[in-house]
């Protein structure tokens, strides 16, 4: 064997060693980037949209330096140490399927984006509203939150609030509206109870027009929450830019990369800032509310992002972290393919049970969880 055989192993290896530093620094960059305010600094939240690749890329770095060089890579090993806590909130093992000790009035509250109830899609949209409306018979939530909703005028087809006030066991509903067409179609968010609405109220964003945040004050027996369901700002992409993604993805397309690129961009921007600022406005108003607080909604975002760790700061609890299973993927679309739906809740409470629902209805998953407000001792 000459000396440059023997030189070619350490060669390779040399070369994983380089490769390591930039993905660490990438991973170390995306766990930044869920303490840093889009609008201080945009990029990091392109690292954090990154994290799940990232973590595998450095975990080959770590398990080739342990295996072959029988050495550890530090700075790898740093950023996987800064990653493990954030990886219970992209997938979880087992969750808690039965109520815990110490927990009463107990109820299910059930979050879907609805996508308008497939309102487009004219030769199945009647089709499509009929198995969501029995899906949410099957299920059968005690709280159910809606976003993209779609509230018609009586007598109509695709008529859902009516129905569900007055053949299911809903009682009350909170709803708001963004959007009113010629059409007599409504579209906002809503929430519907089997206990009495008390109050409701609305957060609204200067610069998101179309998105908004709803509260209710709920009669839960003896006791009162409020349950939040918002849909912060999508990425706004239109059919160009999925396009040009799809053509990328199979090595061609007539738009260029600059300029399909720095559209795209310039999107993710708006998007990034415009969802932390929503995330916060919320954060702030559920500081000052005087009863226990469950959130349900599409933060369009993914679990390192901004906006979802700005609620967690609010000291709200995910009750997938907390109780689910598998990866809980919620976005059916492209991009962004993650959790971005979420159920969260006030310290006050316990989950259990959580679950994505398979069902491919909407451009999102329902999610459904059990929980309870603490006994206090």
């Amino acid at each position: 064997m000459t000396v440059e055989e023997v030189a070619k192993p350490e060669r390779r290896r040399g070369l994983i060693w380089w490769l390591g530093l930039p993905v660490s620094l990438a991973l170390l960059l995306s766990c930044l980037s869920s303490q840093v305010e889009p609008v201080r600094c945009w990029p990091l939240a392109l690292f954090g949209m990154l994290f799940p690749w990232l973590v595998v890329a450095d975990a080959a770095v770590l398990l080739f330096h342990g295996v072959v060089r029988r050495r550890l890579h530090v700075l790898c090993a740093l950023a996987m140490a800064c990653a493990v806590p954030h990886l219970g909130e992209y997938a979880q093992l087992s969750g808690r399927l039965s109520q815990p000790a110490g927990v009463s009035n107990s109820f299910s509250v059930m979050s879907w984006n609805v996508r308008l109830f497939d309102l487009y899609n004219w030769t199945h949209n009647q089709q499509t509203r009929d198995e969501m409306m029995d899906l949410i018979r099957v299920e059968d939530p005690d709280i159910l939150c809606m976003q993209e909703f779609l509230d018609v005028d009586g007598g109509d087809q695709l008529e859902v609030k009516d129905t569900l006030l007055s053949a299911y066991r809903y009682t009350a509903c909170a709803d708001a509206y963004t959007v009113h067409t010629r059409g007599n179609q409504h579209i906002g968010i809503a929430i519907f109870s089997t206990w009495p609405v008390l109050a409701q109220g609305t957060i609204h964003f200067p610069d998101e027009l179309n998105n908004l945040a709803l509260w209710a004050d709920i009669a839960l027996g003896r006791d009162t929450i409020r349950v939040y369901t918002a849909h912060l700002a999508s990425l706004r992409f239109g059919d160009q830019d999925y396009d040009f993604i799809r053509n990328v993805e199979q090595g061609g397309g007539a738009d260029s990369l600059g300029t399909a690129g720095t559209r795209i961009l310039g999107r993710l921007r708006d998007a990034f800032i415009r969802r932390g600022r929503e995330a916060t406005t919320i954060a702030e108003h559920m500081k000052n509310s005087p009863w226990p607080v469950v959130y349900c909604g599409d933060l369009n975002d993914s679990p390192m992002g901004y906006s979802y760790h700005e609620l967690l700061r609010s000291g709200l609890i995910d009750a997938f972290s907390e109780s689910g299973e598998g990866l809980g993927h919620t976005y059916i679309g492209n991009v962004p393919s993650f959790r971005i739906d979420h159920i969260m809740h006030g310290p006050q409470f316990n989950a259990w049970g959580f679950r994505t629902l398979p069902d491919e209805l909407s451009d999102h998953r329902a999610i459904i969880t059990s929980m309870g407000l603490k006994v206090e001792e």
